[in-house]
């Protein structure tokens, strides 16, 4: 079994541009190279300015490659929660940009930077845990259609084969332009196009101090210090140590992904009638799909809430498939991979400055899209362009006192969330 992301099979293993001399002075630094910084790096040179982004691995080696492939908005808090908080507007716009303005942003990037990556407009299936959801599932759509011109309908378990071929859910939520991509053809795309813009990308280069310097920063790494007008910090689930007050306000969870062995277009087709996406709503939440050439099931899940062994992993994942498509029997896995998404304490993704540096961050599981349209819209606001303006700049980003930085709750939160599936699967109405 493999322990390289399936992705990288057809899209090679993340490999960025030759070592150069790393320059003396740029005006903005992005520390970070994956979907979030590579395209602000391409917005800000197509503006001209001079920019390096630095990753301590590979570009686009974290979970800019490694994540299950979907496409689409979303959100996790209600929308009267958000207004509640942030005002109306505010939440109308979150709304807006979760849900429209990052795919449409995604998809004209893809047309018209003519990036192959696999994109296909299959649309996604959100499948409910229990009975007593789909009455409060359909009111909440039906509210969002009031609010934002949303292509989406709601399947009752009646008509769920019509979706998937599992018994296990009550109906749930069909997202029909959501879809699906190879991630790491993806975040390859938009580094050729950031380097064809002019920025400067090098992997294999951690950041290890940023201080402010007058009116501009010192930036130290591995290869030498340099000065930068400004710093963008694009990490995310791997905001290191070194950027203390952004990482506290970040989560870094888990995710874990397997791929089957070929099972054959047919058997593929059986099992996901349309190709749709598939996502589930309880906390376990377990999300697969087709593979691209539609042989074998990309099957992510929180497995644990910590970096667990692979023992433990696999046994959980393989109990997790049989649970939803028990037809298939015992299935083999072809590759078994990890990586890190970063969850704010509110679950929404923040724009901004923080102690005089820029970032983007906290997408909670949905980088794909609003990694890329945040990343764009901090690069705009880095320019002082008014289009860089965003509802996600007006959000809290918050941060705990307990959290210092190190992660030393998660495996009491795994623990937590074994207990809420325990709980939620007993009040499943079965029949």
């Amino acid at each position: 079994m493999k322990s390289d992301p399936f992705w990288w099979e057809d899209a090679g293993r993340p490999d960025g541009p030759s070592a150069e001399d790393l320059p003396s002075e740029v005006d903005v630094l992005i520390v970070g190279a994956g979907l979030t910084g590579l395209t602000a790096a391409r917005t800000l040179a197509r503006a001209g300015k001079a920019v390096l982004a630095l990753d301590a691995m590979q570009p686009g080696e974290g979970a800019s490659s490694r994540n299950g492939g979907m496409i689409g908005g979303g959100h996790r808090l209600a929308f009267e929660t958000m207004r509640a908080r942030f005002g109306h507007d505010t939440a109308l716009g979150l709304l807006r940009e979760a849900h429209l303005d990052s795919g449409t942003f995604v998809k004209s990037l893809i047309d018209a930077e003519n990036i192959d990556c696999d994109y296909r407009e299959s649309g996604r299936f959100r499948g409910l845990w229990r009975d007593d959801e789909y009455a409060r599932a359909a009111r909440d759509l039906e509210r969002l259609q009031q609010l934002i011109p949303l292509e989406a309908e709601m399947l009752p378990r009646a008509r769920q084969h019509e979706e998937i071929a599992s018994e296990l859910y009550r109906g749930g939520t069909v997202f029909f332009r959501h879809g699906g991509l190879n991630p790491a053809k993806w975040v390859g795309g938009i580094l050729q196009r950031a380097l064809a813009a002019g920025a400067l990308v090098q992997g294999n280069t951690p950041v290890t101090a940023v201080e402010r310097d007058a009116s501009a920063f010192r930036v130290d790494t591995p290869r030498g210090m340099l000065r930068a007008g400004a710093v963008l910090a694009a990490t995310n689930g791997y905001t290191p140590a070194q950027l203390a007050s952004l990482k506290r306000r970040i989560v870094p969870i888990p995710s874990f992904i397997v791929t089957t062995e070929p099972l054959g277009n047919d058997l593929v087709r059986q099992l996901f009638p349309h190709g749709r996406m598939i996502v589930e709503s309880r906390d376990r939440h377990c999300y697969y799909r087709p593979s691209p050439d539609g042989e074998r099931i990309v099957f992510g899940a929180r497995a644990a809430m910590f970096d667990a062994p692979e023992s433990l992993v696999l046994r959980q994942m393989r109990g997790l498939l049989r649970q939803v498509f028990p037809q298939l029997g015992e299935i083999d896995f072809s590759h078994s991979w990890r990586g890190f998404t970063g969850f704010s304490f509110d679950f929404l993704p923040n724009v901004g400055k923080i102690e005089g540096i820029w970032h983007a961050m906290g997408y909670s599981g949905s980088g794909n899209a609003m990694a890329p349209w945040l990343g764009h819209k901090a690069a705009l606001q880095i320019l002082g362009d008014p289009e860089g303006e965003t509802a996600f700049s007006r959000t809290d980003f918050p941060l705990r006192w307990w959290h210092r930085g190190r992660p030393w709750f998660l495996p009491f939160a795994d623990v937590t969330f074994r207990l809420r599936d325990a709980w939620n699967n007993s009040r499943r109405v079965t029949g």
